[in-house]
C-alpha cells in the first residue's frame, strides 16, 4: 500500500486523541493510503485503555470529542513538519478549508479553545514565531478558563471498558431503545467496537455485532492469532469505515451472541449500514440473528436478493435457483386432507390435481414415544402436542382456499418419499408461522449454503422466538398434554358399551377422521375422548375396491362424492343400532352452507345408494330415504341409469295360513344374545311402569354409597352398568372368587361382570313384587341358529339385529321350551314385523338368507308329513302351508340358490 506523501490533502479517517489525527487518501484498486499525524508543538491529556483505564487524564475525552467535531470524515490540507527519529512519528500542521473563527490553522484553534498544552522550546531554543502565537493563544485560552482550563471539577465521564453487570441484565435495561454512541473502531464490515453514551456522563464500551447481517472476516495483526483475510472482507471494513467511523451514531440493543457480544442495529442519519452492505454484496444475511433485526428483515432479505440479481462482489458466482413444483409451482387449492400437523392434501383449482404439500421448514411434533400412564387397554392410544397441531390446523383450513408456493422439493429419503415443501398461505396468515407462534411445531435449521427453505423463513424464525420466550405449546416448561383415546368400535364387546349412552345421546358432535366408503365413517368424538365406526342407516352404497380389486359400479364415485363434503369435517351423528363387528349404525349430518343436510339423503339423491329396507325401516329418516331414492330414479342417476318403473313392482304372495298360537302380543326385542337367543319386553302398562320405576331409580341411587353388599347366587340386586354408570334391577347369576358378579339385567335381559362397588341391594319399594321382570327370554320356533363363535355367526347375528331391533314387533308364542342358561323357560315364537305387508316372519326370512337351519327333529316331522300328504293323493297347492311349511320351504330355497350355510351344499345329509 502506498504510503501518504508529507503534505498535500487528505480525508481525517478518525482521532486518535485531541493532538493526533488519522488521514487517508483516496483508494485506489484496494484501500485507501493512511497516515497518522500528530499536531506539532501540543500535548492533548492522553485517554485510558482498557488495559490501563486509571491512566485517563482529565478533560482527555472532551479533548479527543472537541477535534473530532471538526475533523472527522472532512478534507484537510496537511503538512508533516518533523518526523521522530525513536519511533517515527510524524508531527505537522492542519488547515481546515472553511475559517472557523477567522482560522483555519486546526493547531492554533485547539491552543486557542484550550483543549491542550502548548509545548515549550526544547533546550536553549529560541521560540520560533509560530511558538511564540500559539503560547499567547494557550495564555488566553487560561485567563478564559476554557477547555482544560476549565476547573478540575468540571471534567465529566465515568469509563467502563466492560459490562459491570451481566450482559444479559444490561441488554434487559436498554434493549430496544436506541442510544447515542460513537463508533470507534470497525474490525470488519459487522463487528465494532462502540462507545455507548449513556446518563449521568457514563461512557460504556462495547463489541457490537450487526444483526441479521454478517460481512467477511478480516482479522490481521492480532497477537498469538494467525491472520484471516476472506474475499471483500477489506472492502467491506473501508465501506464501514469511510462512512460510520468516529461519527455520531444510535445503537439499538437486540440480543446477545454465543460469545455474550452485543448484537445490535446501527441507526445513521445517511441509512442503515447493514442493508447498504447487504446491496452492494459486501454481507450475507444470516439467520441465528436476523430475528432480532428492528423493524423486521425484508427490507435486509429485499437488498440481499438486489446484490444476487447483479452478481455483486460475494454473489459473482451465484446462480438462482431453479422453479420448482413442475408447471404449477404456484396455485390456489382447497385444502382436502390434514394428514399431520405438517402435511396437507391440497386440491388445485385450475387443474384439480390433489398434491401432497408438506409446510417449508417446519417439523410438527412426533407423536409420544411411551404412554405415560400405560393401560393394558390395546383399544386406547395416547397422543400429546401432534393432536393438538394436526387437529388446529384442520379447524383451520379444511375444506377451505389457500394459496400455495412451491419452495423447494426434499428429496425421497429411505422410507420416506419425496415431498413437496410450499409456503401454504390462509388470506395473509401463513400457516406455519402461526403454528409456530403457537407452539404446534417448531422450525428446521437449515445450513447457511442451503437455499431450499421457506420463502418466509424469517418471519418462522421470529415466530419461535416469541413462542420460546412465551413458553408456548412445546416449548412449556410444563409437562406435555396427554390425549387418550379409545377405539369405541375396537370389539363387539367394547361397542355395546358405548351403544346405550350413544343411542340415548341424540345428535352428537364430532369429527369425520376417515372415510372408507360411501356408507361407512371413522368419527373422532371430542365430548368421549373416542373414535368409532359409523355406518349410516337405511341404505346400501356400492363398495369401491381397494388396490387390485374390483370396484362395485358407482363405488369409486359414492366414495369420492362423500370424502370431498365429509372427510375431516365438523359433523353431527346420531346412532340407531349396532353392527356384527363393533360398528355403529346411524345417521350423519353436514352443514353446507348454513343448510344441515342428511348425508345418507345427498347420496340418495345423487344415485350412489340405494334403500335398505331392512334398515330403512327402523331408521326416523326413512320417507327422507325413500323420497331421495325416488328422485334419484326419476332422473336417471349413478345407479338408476337404466332403472325402469317396472323394476319397483311389488310381488304379490299369498298370505300363509301359520300353526295355531297359543297367545299372541306386541313386543319389542330389548336384547339378542348367541345363537339367535332374544329377550323381548310386551308393550303395555307394564313397560310404561318400568319407565316411571327406572327414573326414581335413578333419583334413589344418587343418594350418598349403601353399605357394602355381599349377594347370594340367584339374588336380586342393584347394579351399576358399566357403560352408562346407571343403576338397574339386576339378578345374580354367578359368584367369582375375585368378588365380582356375573348378573343379568332383568328389565332388559343383557349380562355382564361387575365389581363388589357397583353392587348394592335392592330396595323393597323397587323389587319383583312390586313389577314383575320386564325382559322375557325368547327362542325362535323350529329354527338353529349359528353362534357366534360357528360359521355365519356374526351374520345371523347382525341379520336378526336388523329385522327386529327397535322395531315392534308381533310375537305369536307357540309354547315353552328350557331356557338356554339356568332351568328355568324360554318362549317358543314366531316373530311378526306388524309393518310388514307380506307377512313373512323373521324365522322364515332367517331361513330364507342361509342364516338358520330348521331343527332336525322339525325336519323330520316335516318329511312324514308329506310323505302322508303324497299317499292320501293331497297336493301342494290344496294343502294349507303351516309355519313349518313355510320354513322349510325358505331353506329348500337356500339350498337351490346356496346362500350363505349352504355355500358348499347341504351339510345336513349326514344327519337325516
Amino acid at each position: 500500500m502506498t504510503a501518504l506523501p508529507q503534505s498535500g490533502r487528505a480525508i481525517v479517517k478518525n482521532i486518535i486523541s485531541g493532538d493526533s489525527i488519522v488521514l487517508r487518501g483516496k483508494p485506489v484498486n484496494g484501500p485507501p493510503p493512511e497516515k497518522v499525524l500528530s499536531l506539532s508543538n501540543l500535548v492533548a491529556p492522553r485517554l485510558g485503555s482498557p488495559k490501563d483505564p486509571e491512566k485517563e487524564e482529565s478533560f482527555a475525552f472532551e479533548s479527543r470529542e472537541y477535534l473530532r467535531s471538526l475533523l472527522v470524515g472532512k478534507e484537510v490540507a496537511y503538512k508533516v513538519e518533523y518526523t521522530t527519529t525513536t519511533n517515527q512519528r510524524d508531527f505537522g500542521v492542519v488547515l481546515v478549508q472553511h475559517p472557523i473563527d477567522g482560522e483555519t490553522n486546526i493547531n492554533r484553534i485547539i491552543a486557542r479553545e484550550g483543549w491542550a498544552k502548548v509545548k515549550s522550546p526544547e533546550g536553549k531554543r529560541t521560540a520560533t514565531e509560530e511558538q511564540e502565537l500559539l503560547a499567547s493563544l494557550e495564555a488566553e485560552a487560561q485567563a478564559a478558563k476554557k477547555g482544560i482550563w476549565q476547573d478540575q471539577n468540571t471534567s465529566k465521564g465515568i469509563v467502563r471498558y466492560d459490562v459491570r453487570d451481566d450482559a444479559r441484565a444490561f441488554l434487559d435495561k436498554y434493549k430496544g431503545k436506541p442510544i447515542d454512541a460513537i463508533l470507534e473502531q470497525v474490525r470488519d464490515g459487522s463487528t465494532f467496537r462502540v462507545c455507548l453514551l449513556l446518563p449521568e456522563g457514563i461512557r460504556q464500551y462495547i463489541t457490537l455485532m450487526l444483526s441479521g447481517i454478517k460481512a467477511p472476516a478480516y482479522r490481521k495483526g492480532v497477537p498469538n492469532v494467525e491472520d484471516l483475510v476472506e474475499e471483500y472482507s477489506e472492502e467491506a471494513k473501508y465501506f464501514v469505515e469511510s462512512r460510520l467511523l468516529q461519527r455520531d451514531i444510535k445503537v439499538v440493543l437486540e440480543g446477545l451472541s454465543s460469545n455474550d457480544n452485543f448484537v445490535g442495529s446501527v441507526q445513521f442519519p445517511l441509512g442503515n449500514i447493514a442493508e447498504a452492505l447487504l446491496g452492494e454484496g459486501l454481507a450475507k444475511v444470516v439467520d441465528w440473528t436476523i430475528t432480532m433485526v428492528t423493524g423486521g428483515p425484508q427490507k435486509y432479505r429485499a437488498a440481499e436478493q438486489r446484490a444476487k440479481d447483479r452478481k455483486l462482489r460475494i454473489w459473482k458466482s451465484w446462480v438462482g435457483k431453479a422453479k420448482v413444483g413442475g408447471p404449477e409451482p404456484e396455485f390456489d387449492g382447497i385444502v382436502t386432507r390434514v394428514l399431520s400437523g405438517d402435511t396437507l392434501l391440497v386440491q388445485s383449482i385450475a387443474t384439480g390435481k390433489e398434491r401432497r404439500i408438506q409446510l417449508s421448514s417446519i417439523r410438527a411434533p412426533k407423536a409420544p414415544e411411551k404412554p405415560q400412564q400405560p393401560t393394558k387397554d390395546q383399544s386406547v392410544k395416547e397422543y400429546g402436542y401432534d393432536f393438538e397441531a394436526r387437529e388446529y390446523l384442520r379447524g383451520r383450513c379444511i375444506g377451505k382456499p389457500v394459496h400455495v408456493v412451491i419452495d423447494y422439493i426434499k428429496p425421497a429419503d429411505g422410507p420416506y418419499e419425496e415431498r413437496e415443501c410450499a409456503t401454504v398461505t390462509q388470506g395473509p396468515k401463513n400457516l406455519a408461522e402461526v403454528l409456530v407462534a403457537k407452539g404446534l411445531a417448531d422450525v428446521i435449521r437449515h445450513r447457511k449454503d442451503d437455499d431450499n427453505r421457506s420463502s418466509q423463513y424469517d418471519q418462522l424464525l421470529i415466530a419461535l422466538d416469541r413462542a420460546q420466550k412465551a413458553g408456548k405449546g412445546i416449548h412449556s416448561t410444563k409437562d406435555a398434554p396427554v390425549h387418550r383415546i379409545s377405539d369405541a368400535s375396537s370389539n363387539v364387546a367394547k361397542a355395546r358399551q358405548f351403544f346405550p349412552f350413544l343411542q340415548r345421546s341424540g345428535t352428537i358432535s364430532g369429527v369425520v377422521d376417515y372415510v372408507s366408503s360411501g356408507s361407512r365413517f371413522r368419527i373422532y368424538v371430542p365430548s368421549q375422548n373416542c373414535t368409532l365406526t359409523l355406518v349410516l342407516g337405511g341404505i346400501r352404497a356400492p363398495r369401491a375396491g381397494r388396490p387390485g380389486e374390483k370396484s362395485e359400479p358407482y363405488g369409486p364415485e359414492a366414495l369420492e362424492f362423500v370424502t370431498r363434503r365429509a372427510m375431516q369435517r365438523d359433523i353431527e351423528f346420531s346412532v340407531e343400532g349396532q353392527d356384527k363387528v363393533g360398528g355403529f349404525i346411524g345417521s350423519l349430518y353436514l352443514t353446507i352452507n348454513g343448510e344441515r343436510k342428511n348425508v345418507a339423503v345427498m347420496l340418495m339423491e345423487e344415485g350412489y345408494a340405494s334403500v335398505h329396507g331392512y334398515s330403512a325401516s327402523q331408521s326416523p329418516n326413512a320417507h327422507a330415504l325413500y323420497e331421495a331414492e325416488k328422485k334419484a330414479q326419476d332422473a336417471h342417476k349413478g345407479i338408476w341409469k337404466d332403472w325402469t318403473p317396472e323394476d319397483n313392482q311389488p310381488i304379490v304372495e299369498e298370505k300363509p295360513e301359520e300353526d295355531k298360537p297359543i297367545e299372541t302380543k306386541d313386543v319389542i326385542v330389548s336384547h339378542i344374545e348367541d345363537g339367535g337367543r332374544i329377550f323381548l319386553q310386551v308393550l303395555g302398562s307394564d313397560l310404561d311402569r318400568l319407565e316411571r320405576l327406572m327414573a326414581d331409580f335413578s333419583l334413589h341411587h344418587k343418594s350418598a354409597a349403601a353399605p357394602p353388599y355381599q349377594p347370594r347366587n340367584g339374588e336380586y340386586c342393584s347394579a351399576q352398568f358399566g357403560a352408562d354408570d346407571q343403576w338397574y334391577r339386576a339378578r345374580v347369576t354367578k359368584v367369582n372368587p375375585d368378588k365380582t358378579y356375573n348378573v343379568t339385567y332383568v328389565d332388559y335381559g343383557n349380562s355382564e361382570t361387575v365389581p363388589a362397588s357397583r353392587i348394592r341391594a335392592l330396595d323393597s319399594s323397587f323389587n319383583t313384587m312390586t313389577l314383575n321382570p320386564q325382559a322375557s327370554e325368547a327362542k325362535l320356533a323350529y329354527l338353529q341358529v349359528p353362534t357366534l363363535d360357528q360359521d355365519y355367526g356374526e351374520e345371523a347375528f347382525e341379520q336378526l339385529r336388523n329385522l327386529t331391533e327397535g322395531r315392534t314387533l308381533q310375537a305369536r308364542i307357540l309354547g315353552r321350551v328350557p331356557s338356554s342358561v339356568g332351568s328355568g323357560q324360554a318362549l317358543n315364537v314366531v316373530l311378526y314385523d306388524t309393518k310388514n305387508s307380506r307377512d313373512v316372519s323373521v324365522n322364515e326370512r332367517l331361513v330364507r338368507e342361509g342364516l338358520a337351519i330348521v331343527e332336525k327333529v322339525y325336519r323330520k316331522r316335516f318329511a312324514g308329513q308329506q310323505n302322508a300328504k303324497r299317499a292320501n293323493g293331497a297336493t301342494g297347492n290344496t294343502a294349507k302351508k303351516s309355519v313349518l311349511d313355510a320354513v322349510m320351504e325358505a331353506q329348500e330355497d337356500a339350498k337351490k340358490s346356496r346362500a350363505n350355510m349352504w355355500r358348499y351344499g347341504d351339510f345336513t345329509e349326514d344327519d337325516e
